[in-house]
């Protein structure tokens, strides 16, 4: 397993910068979103030719992979006109995905409250399905995969509906980013280890790249932690990927500065 960080927590910096940073802090990959990483790139409409190149020979340079492009867009609007233009955003990215050689763009699925009712529910669901079989469409013309991550207040809220979605879209291309703390809620997180085996049991094959946190519950919300300090059951979770997954990339979400040399030994004991 290799172990790696959201690429812009280390703050806005030139691509030969950035890389160098990450590298020397002891990372070897990143998840990238440049408009929120890189200076002069302060949208996807600035990812030009020019930028992807700066991209590619800095990473490579630095020996620092990049797992997952980062594209998080609002696949499930009700909003036709917006949600496709999202979706074109996204098929863009893909095909930045293709030039700098990386296999994965990620996306979340857009925000849904937990009380929404089961018709409403099932209605987002399908506008989210049209979406993905749209962005996968363009992913297997560019051989880059789709990287869908659930998340419990979101449209793909659970490990069942996820397992849906891939069947119903049944692509190879369509794949899966786990976060195990995006898949809690403070009152669910008494359930974590039967939420994550269901997780394992119905996505496992299909898990491409996950992202480690840690949180402790406090007022009933999450709250952020350094990992191996708060109450997410690390070790159910890197003992099945360290079985099952032994080359996943582990992506460290929110690093601190003063502390990320802590997140990144407790990660490394894992792997």
């Amino acid at each position: 397993m290799k172990i790696g960080v959201r690429a812009h927590d280390f703050g806005r910096q030139s691509a030969e910068s950035l890389a160098s940073v990450i590298k020397n802090a002891g990372f070897d990959c990143v998840q990238l979103a440049p408009a929120k990483a890189l200076d002069g790139v302060e949208s996807f409409a600035d990812i030009t030719e020019t930028v992807l190149e700066d991209i590619h020979k800095a990473f490579v340079k630095n020996d620092v992979a990049i797992t997952v492009l980062g594209c998080y867009i609002e696949p499930s609007l009700l909003d036709d006109g917006q949600r496709l233009a999202n979706v074109e955003t996204f098929k863009n990215n893909l095909t930045h995905a293709k030039r700098l050689g990386v296999s994965i763009v990620g996306t979340e699925t857009t925000g849904l409250s937990i009380n929404t009712p089961a018709p409403e529910r099932e209605k987002i669901y399908q506008i989210l399905k049209d979406s993905v079989l749209r962005m996968v469409e363009w992913a297997e013309k560019e051989e880059v995969f789709v990287g869908i991550e659930p998340v419990a207040e979101h449209t793909l809220n659970t490990p069942e509906l996820t397992r849906r979605l891939l069947d119903e879209v049944n692509s190879e291309y369509l794949k899966v980013i786990f976060d195990p703390v995006n898949l809690i809620l403070p009152h669910t997180i008494k359930y974590q280890v039967q939420i994550f085996n269901e997780v394992f049991d119905l996505l496992g094959k299909d898990i491409v790249a996950v992202h480690v946190k840690d949180i402790v519950i406090k007022n009933n919300e999450k709250t952020w932690c350094n990992i191996g300090m708060g109450e997410v059951d690390l070790p159910l979770i890197m003992g099945w990927l360290k079985q099952n997954k032994p080359d996943i990339h582990l992506l460290r979400e929110d690093v601190k500065m003063d502390s990320y040399q802590s997140d990144r030994n407790v990660m490394a004991r894992y792997t």
